[in-house]
């Protein structure tokens, strides 16, 4: 059973990814936070398998910042960014920055296949942003 550690500052965005996921059996979410700092402190007691990272995070710490410093703590956390920015530059970097993964906001089929294939070990990125 994979578990999950959801970032995101959009409390609507968490509840959906999480009913999303409990309606999965192979994954569950067991964490979530709306911002960089809290984020860091519960990861502290959680060990999550995947954390899933909105990059436009609001506050002191943007998700590009925290996404460096989860990856600086944490290196084999696999982190999957989910986004706005359909650019495959934007995703690059992000993957570059210690990402294994990067979607698109709004896809459910590519989201939940993405957590699965960094789950795996793999990397993945949407076909939508790839132009696929």
């Amino acid at each position: 059973m994979a578990t999950i550690y959801i970032i995101d500052d959009h409390e609507a965005v968490r509840q959906g990814y999480t009913l999303l996921i409990h309606r999965e059996g192979d994954m569950t979410v067991i964490g979530e936070s709306s911002n960089g700092a809290e984020a860091l402190e519960q990861m502290q007691t959680l060990s999550p398998d995947i954390v899933v990272l909105d990059i436009s995070l609001q506050g002191s710490m943007d998700g590009v910042g925290l996404l460096r410093e989860l990856h600086k703590q944490y290196p084999k956390l696999a982190i999957l960014v989910v986004s706005g920015h359909d650019e495959m530059v934007y995703a690059e970097r992000m993957m570059r920055l210690g990402a294994r993964g990067y979607v698109m906001k709004g896809d459910a089929l590519a989201f939940l296949h993405a957590l699965r294939e960094v789950a795996r070990g793999n990397t993945y990125v949407s076909d939508h942003v790839r132009g696929g």
